[in-house]
């Protein structure tokens, strides 16, 4: 029916596609890849947690089909298991940074109100501070992660995938990120730093 055909091309080809800025807050799950030396890996780092937030623009190229990219500012840690270290120690890496994430995807227009999306693309990540606390002994030492004497490299590129779903302007989505780049420094030496943000917005 002609009604029938209507809600079709809503759902997967909707005519009132336009542009639109958004906010985006989101809580993550760090998840730290095995730190690997001479060919030996090594589970060093537990899960830890972090938040971001920022901006996006989503563009429409096609259908239902769209361009989104953003910027968004991070903070998160992680540390080592109790396994690799004495009584009483504890170590940490915190770091704070920004990320630039490109998306592409489909939304799908179920109703006016209500559109699932999913999406994946690159996400350039460009850390601006990273502190490791060694605490030993009840002294706690603060050194710099980045930097000549560190041992993470600064840039990391993700990729990500991810759903979301919106109901009238506001926003909900689950997305993974896959560290494509080495974070160690050392030329032996290999780490790789993946993550899981949940995340809440606003589109205006």
């Amino acid at each position: 029916s002609a009604a029938s055909d209507v809600y079709k091309r809503q759902i997967f080809n909707n005519p009132e596609n336009k542009g639109y800025f958004g906010i985006r807050v989101g809580g993550e799950v760090t998840c730290p890849g095995k730190l690997t030396a001479e060919n030996v890996g090594v589970s060093l780092f537990k899960n830890g947690g972090g938040v971001e937030f920022g901006a996006i623009y989503n563009a429409p190229v096609v259908a239902n089909f769209y361009i989104e990219p953003g910027l968004k500012f991070f903070y998160n840690t992680y540390s080592v298991k109790d396994d690799y270290l004495d009584r009483g120690e504890s170590s940490s890496i915190r770091k704070f940074g920004m990320r630039i994430p490109v998306m592409a995807g489909y939304h799908f227009d179920f109703t006016n109100d209500i559109k699932v999306s999913i999406f994946t693309g690159p996400e350039l990540e460009i850390g601006l501070s990273a502190k490791e606390y060694d605490k030993a002994d009840n002294v706690e030492v603060k050194t710099d992660a980045y930097g000549k004497d560190g041992f993470l490299n600064r840039v990391d590129l993700l990729w990500g995938i991810g759903a979301g779903i919106s109901y009238q302007h506001f926003y909900f989505g689950v997305s993974g990120g896959i560290g494509m780049l080495n974070m160690a420094k050392e030329s032996d030496a290999k780490f790789h730093e993946n993550r899981v943000t949940f995340s809440l917005g606003y589109n205006f």
